[in-house]
């Protein structure tokens, strides 16, 4: 009994040991589980396949960024000569116009009162018609009784020249402002195209010389580029523009949008769009409504010593390289790096022209 016992013992210390060494090993797990993300560690294995090396090489390196956009016909902005009331807009946001189609209508700033005198000088003529009758009637009435009528001639007259004069004033009025007066004005479509934009202000509405009213599109006013808005404040901060059209490279330059131009594309409730000139007026391989990409190159660096983007690893201690060695050994290398265009990156200190680095595929 006591050597089965004593089996049984060793047995059970057995189990108990294994059990700790089970107990210690899950705690070091968990213990390192728990700690920092593992960092890379330096590859020591000897480099074994020439696409995994990449050289230090200078050339010049930008950061693009991609907008779609579309050719379209420039646009002129239609205003009056005048200062008046608008009489009728005959056009809308889309219409197709030909040109010397008249897009609005403008009438005299004193067209209301012009319209105006023009009923009272009717109505006083009738009025002073119907008064001249009744008090002749009275005049001759008065001689057919036999009676005296010089009275009511004399009221007579002295109202016919009150009502005279102040007929006179009214057409002497009427006169200085049809004298003055514009007629109707138009604005009519620089040639042939489409309307993008007209004014909010309704028929009626008073404007003063030089406000905005339309704007057309034509292919006489020659392309530009549309894309989506960029505001003028952001656009100055970028190094160039240019667009992809048929596979073909344009330069172009970023054009900011007027005040008096947003406000009226603003009331026209159109979305704003950013405008760009084409620096060279294409050929006839570009056509209205071609799809275009807009490269924005946001900067741009000349002649830098750069290496592959996927060279380049970053851990607690920054950023580093892995420069091979004679015996195609791999060395840590610090780096301090700059601009990337996504496929290589700047590298400012740490390396030299013409080194190899490891790339990691």
């Amino acid at each position: 009994m006591r050597h089965k016992d004593f089996r049984k013992a060793g047995f059970t210390a057995l189990k108990r040991a294994v059990a700790a060494t089970l107990i210690c090993t899950s705690l070091t797990a968990l213990l390192t589980s728990c700690s920092e993300p593992e960092e890379k560690k330096e590859l020591l294995a000897p480099v074994v396949s020439a696409g995994e090396i990449g050289v230090c090489e200078r050339g010049d390196i930008a950061k693009l960024m991609v907008r779609d956009a579309h050719v379209e016909g420039d646009y002129e902005v239609l205003s009056f000569d005048e200062d008046g009331y608008i009489f009728e807009v005959f056009s809308k946001v889309g219409d197709e116009v030909g040109k010397g189609d008249a897009v609005a209508a403008l009438t005299s700033a004193d067209f209301i009162e012009i319209m105006t005198l023009e009923e009272e000088i009717e109505e006083i003529k009738k009025e002073n018609e119907k008064r001249r009758n009744y008090l002749e009637a009275q005049v001759k009435l008065k001689e057919k009784n036999g009676e005296n009528a010089e009275e009511e001639r004399l009221t007579c007259e002295k109202e016919e020249a009150l009502m005279d004069l102040k007929l006179s004033q009214k057409e002497a009025r009427y006169k200085k402002l049809k004298d003055e007066d514009i007629g109707y004005n138009y604005i009519t479509a620089p040639g042939d195209g489409h309307v993008v934009a007209i004014t909010s202000s309704g028929e009626g509405a008073y404007i003063t010389a030089g406000t905005p009213v339309a704007a057309v599109a034509t292919e006489d006013t020659g392309m530009f580029i549309s894309g989506a808005y960029i505001p003028e404040k952001e656009a100055v901060l970028y190094n160039s523009f240019y667009a992809i059209i048929n596979g073909k490279e344009y330069p172009l330059s970023y054009e900011p949008i007027p005040k008096e131009k947003l406000a009226m594309l603003s009331a026209a409730q159109l979305s704003l769009k950013s405008r760009f000139d084409f620096v060279e007026a294409p050929g006839e391989e570009v056509s209205i409504g071609d799809y275009a990409a807009v490269i924005i190159v946001a900067d741009k660096k000349e002649n830098v010593l750069t290496v592959p983007v996927n060279s380049v690893y970053t851990d607690k201690d920054g950023r580093f390289v892995y420069v091979i060695t004679e015996g195609d050994k791999k060395e840590r290398r610090e780096v301090v790096t700059g601009l990337s265009d996504g496929a290589r990156i700047e590298v400012i200190e740490g390396v030299t022209e013409g080194e190899c680095v490891y790339v990691e595929n």
